[in-house]
């Protein structure tokens, strides 16, 4: 059996090989090339391989190749920073190809006396992992059903919520944005117009202009959107999200005139993408406008009404034919 360096045995004793040997968590120690230095048995059962044949191969050899360059940039920063962990989750292919889901702390310890590597820990969370993905896919499930419901309610706007969000999702992913800003921004702009089920059906639907008094009506979606939705535990802020799409960055918008970096910057986002969806559909009120208008409306007002940077990432999307409309948002 592969044992640690004579050195930690010597300032840690035998009992400490015990707890490492019986441990249900994998322990692995590498060098600074990724070259397994030590394996306990938990690291030997989760890979499939004995002791001995672990000790000494690269340790990419067992982690999943679609996590090889996450894993490599980590590995870079933990060398230059000694004593600092780093938290992670990566998957790990067996030597039967079984695919395995371990959450990491990784430490480097390569100037620790007897220690000389970094140091893996690692819990395997295989089935919590699995269960987290169903539960995100009926949370999908159930946001696009909610967001259904407003557009059977509003036929003339059907569709508009979901090019919204594909919008919104691809400005996100173009600002480079993380995936978990992007996740709550798409949620935020498929429910943004949710408010609108407490509009009377007929100011919604009826064809010709809008009279004041019915727009200021229509005004009222935001609040009403914000109210259904924020008591919902959100892990992002989808319900001050759906009550700023409409405010502006000159203070003209509403409901709150709210001005500048007052705004969320993903209720910026889904500001824009708005613009751009609802000005390319046609309403009962008024023939499409169409798309060609809608990116010269965003890029004459940006810094007086919408973002400059979400604008030039829209402008880019569409100009450079980059955006698909039928991208998937959730």
């Amino acid at each position: 059996m592969a044992v640690l360096p004579e050195q930690v045995q010597k300032a840690d004793g035998e009992s400490l090989l015990d707890l490492v040997r019986h441990s249900s968590d994998l322990l692995v120690v590498v060098n600074q090339e990724a070259v397994v230095l030590f394996a306990n048995p938990a690291a030997s059962a989760m890979l499939g391989v004995p002791l001995e044949d672990a000790i000494g191969k690269d340790v990419f050899h067992y982690i999943h190749p679609d996590d090889h360059e996450h894993a490599m940039i980590n590995l870079a920063r933990l060398v230059r920073s000694p004593g600092t962990p780093i938290t992670d989750t990566l998957r790990v292919v067996s030597a039967n190809g079984q695919v395995r889901v371990l959450e990491t702390v990784t430490t480097n310890c390569l100037h620790e006396p007897g220690i000389d590597g970094l140091v893996i820990n690692g819990r395997d969370v295989t089935e919590r992992n699995e269960y987290i993905i169903k539960l995100e896919k009926s949370f999908d499930a159930i946001t696009v059903a909610v967001a259904k419901m407003v557009e059977l309610r509003d036929p003339y706007t059907a569709g508009h919520q979901r090019h919204v969000a594909r919008i919104a999702t691809a400005i996100a992913r173009d600002l480079a944005l993380s995936e978990d800003e992007i996740k709550g921004i798409a949620v935020a702009a498929l429910l943004h117009d949710i408010g609108k089920i407490a509009i009377p059906a007929e100011i919604l639907t009826r064809p010709g202009p809008l009279s004041p008094a019915e727009f200021e009506i229509i005004k009222s979606h935001p609040e009403a959107g914000h109210l259904i939705v924020a008591d919902v535990p959100f892990p992002w802020p989808v319900a001050q999200m759906i009550l700023q799409h409409h405010e502006r960055l000159d203070g003209s918008g509403y409901p709150n005139g709210l001005t500048g970096t007052d705004i969320l910057f993903g209720s910026r986002i889904v500001a824009v993408a708005d613009v751009v969806s609802a000005m390319s559909a046609h309403r009962p009120y008024r023939l499409a406008i169409g798309l060609a208008k809608a990116l010269t409306e965003i890029e004459i007002n940006q810094n007086q009404l919408y973002d400059a940077t979400v604008v030039d990432a829209c402008l880019r999307l569409f100009r450079e034919r980059r955006f698909e409309a039928r991208d998937s948002v959730l």
